[in-house]
């Protein structure tokens, strides 16, 4: 949604109100008073739809591998242990951008390590990734990466208008959990010359026409 500056005039005990209202939910004075007159025309703003696809978020990670981490007004981490050596654990991040017209948002996933052994083989199915996706996925131009040693980015797309938080909620969760599935598969064949194809049959088994959007 677009935002403008407006003028009013307010009470000053109102203010004061809203401000500690504000300051129990991390909000600034602003922000506080968008959602309080959103809420109170029944209009859901862009940051109360985040909450709503976060609240999914968290309830569905309960019922998977992913153990959450933290979660605030834009971003959600999760974290799922990788069989392998001192089981270490990859780290996912989820940020949502609320109002920007060309993405939803951004996808992380990651681990710190100084095991080289490790992020050869991390980064090795981060390559894959970017390979695989757009074999599948509609709309492949507009796919977009980063790779770091050890990380990948990866930006969302927009599922459209019509699109519910309940349904995007369920979408992110079932994209970070393929996500998750393909990686520990790919660890499981590492040395393995069919570890490409054991992903991509993972990959093509978990794909949904929401999911596709991403």
């Amino acid at each position: 949604m677009a935002k403008t500056v407006y003028s009013i005039v307010l009470d000053d005990e109102v203010v004061r109100a809203v401000d500690a209202l504000a300051g129990s939910q991390g909000l600034s004075r602003s922000a506080a008073i968008n959602r309080i007159l959103a809420q109170h025309v029944q209009m859901d703003t862009a940051e109360q739809r985040i909450q709503d696809v976060f609240a999914v978020l968290e309830q569905m990670a309960q019922g998977s591998a992913l153990q959450l981490l933290s979660a605030s007004d834009a971003q959600m981490q999760l974290r799922s242990p990788l069989r392998y050596k001192y089981n270490p654990n990859v780290k996912y991040q989820i940020e949502l951008y609320g109002g920007d017209p060309d993405a939803l948002g951004m996808f992380r996933a990651g681990m710190r390590t100084q095991n080289s052994a490790l992020l050869d083989c991390l980064d090795g199915f981060f390559q894959l990734w970017i390979q695989l996706e757009p074999r599948y996925l509609p709309r492949p131009e507009q796919l977009r990466y980063r790779l770091e040693r050890g990380r990948l980015l990866r930006v969302l797309r927009h599922t459209g208008a019509g699109t519910t938080a309940d349904t995007l909620g369920e979408a992110l969760s079932e994209y970070v959990n393929l996500f998750d599935r393909c990686l520990k598969t790919y660890f499981e064949f590492r040395d393995d010359p069919q570890a490409e194809a054991a992903v991509a049959a993972v990959y093509c088994r978990g794909l949904t026409p929401v999911v596709m959007k991403l």
